[in-house]
């Protein structure tokens, strides 16, 4: 932290590297004042960047179209937090919960601001993604020691584990693998270095473990999308390997993962009206199995339907009903309503847009690396947010904060080439 306020950049690598493996934050957890760690991590990277900003000379935030969405999030969440306590009548320590809950919450836009005016050469983004590709092969290798026990040639929910997640669930695990395995696929197309670009590969080639034995349908339908979006997007090749995949599934994928999707789609017929009033939604001949989900989104059609402008609250549906939606879209429309949906739908408009454009006009091929791979990644996250939510966990989205801050870097690079404030070269 004291090396820190002089050299922010270590902070970053640090906080970026360490924090999602939760394994060692537990560890760090059991010294005096280990919980408070990463706040106090995140205070010394704050004064070290306002520091470092007077001592170079240089605006203290970089223009971007990012900003203003990231800002309209936080105000958005505000709002939303104050709504909770108007609305819901909450006990103090429930009230507390979620106040530390909105607490965590903004440490994400705080890591893009830090990211966007700190992270200033292409070099230490470079260290950012092999550190990165470290901390993917030890949560892959946390996941593999607790996994390998397990008797799995046949399905069954006793097997399924979170790895290092061990407070969320595999959902969350398996997408949080998606979002970052094909984030750095789509930086691996433009990796000059052979050496770096043969890493970048095994590592995503590792984390298919993970996510195939997470037996998570949403990281499953995430994977899907990944591999579509690159197969439009960069290579052709990818949507014929996707095409075999769909048909050959049967005789490619390991017997347990065949017997978790095929639980996914029933024949109509053999399905009682309760299940499908409980926990399936009807197509045609078929039913797909959505577990207790339906229950629960049901639950927030009503909350929509009572409240449909701003919603009950931040951080309050899981309050009021035992469990969380189970959805991202679902619980912004119970909790924030149609102003929480404008929110979201212009955050991730421009979100898009600015990936887009970095990869289609960055002028080196790092910069269009990370566009593609960013824009992969954020349709995944989409995907994957359809039956799950990540947003509010830290852990599980520094890396994609962080990257979007990257990503405002080398556009605000594109407008101002060679200006101090943003000189993102090598």
């Amino acid at each position: 932290m004291i090396i820190t306020m002089f050299k922010v950049e270590v902070g970053i690598l640090f906080f970026i590297s360490l924090v999602p493996i939760i394994a060692v934050m537990k560890k760090i957890a059991a010294f005096p004042q280990g919980n408070n760690v990463p706040d106090y991590l995140l205070i010394a990277i704050v004064i070290g960047w306002f520091v470092g900003a007077s001592r170079e000379g240089r605006k203290i935030f970089i223009q971007s179209p990012i900003n203003g969405v990231v800002l309209l999030m936080v105000i958005g969440s505000f709002i939303n937090l104050i709504r909770g306590y108007t609305f819901m009548s909450y006990s103090e320590e429930i009230n507390l919960e979620r106040l530390m809950t909105w607490k965590n919450y903004m440490i994400l836009p705080l890591i893009y601001f830090i990211s966007a005016n700190n992270v200033k050469t292409e070099k230490i983004v470079k260290i950012f993604i092999i550190l990165i590709l470290f901390t993917l092969l030890a949560t892959d290798f946390n996941f593999y020691s607790t996994f390998k026990w397990l008797k799995t040639y046949h399905y069954s929910h006793n097997i399924r584990v979170s790895g290092t997640f061990s407070f969320l669930g595999p959902n969350e695990m398996g997408v949080f693998y998606c979002m970052y395995t094909f984030l750095l696929l789509g930086i691996s197309y433009y990796t000059t270095n052979k050496w770096l670009r043969y890493f970048l590969i095994f590592v995503c080639a590792v984390n298919f473990y993970p996510i195939l034995y997470s037996f998570s349908r949403a990281a499953y339908l995430s994977a899907l999308v990944g591999f579509l979006t690159l197969g439009l997007i960069k290579d052709r090749r990818i949507l014929i390997g996707l095409i075999a995949l769909i048909l050959l599934y049967r005789l490619i994928l390991p017997n347990s993962v065949v017997e978790r999707i095929d639980m996914t789609f029933l024949d109509k017929t053999e399905v009682t009206e309760e299940k499908i009033e409980k926990s399936a939604v009807e197509m045609g001949d078929t039913v797909i199995d959505v577990t207790n989900r339906k229950m629960l989104w049901d639950r927030a059609t009503e909350y929509f339907k009572e409240q449909p402008f701003l919603g009950i609250g931040f951080d309050t549906f899981r309050h009021d009903v035992g469990r969380i939606t189970h959805s991202l879209f679902y619980k912004i429309l119970a909790e924030q309503g149609l102003l929480g949906l404008l929110i979201h739908f212009i955050f991730y408009s421009v979100l898009f847009q600015q990936a887009y454009r970095l990869f289609r006009n960055a002028r080196t091929n790092l910069g269009k690396g990370i566009g593609l791979g960013f824009l992969t990644s954020i349709i995944v996250h989409l995907a994957g947010s359809i039956s799950g939510d990540q947003t509010l966990y830290y852990n599980l989205m520094a890396i994609f904060w962080f990257f979007m801050g990257i990503v405002a870097r080398f556009n605000a690079e594109l407008v101002e080439p060679g200006n101090k404030d943003q000189p993102l070269v090598s």
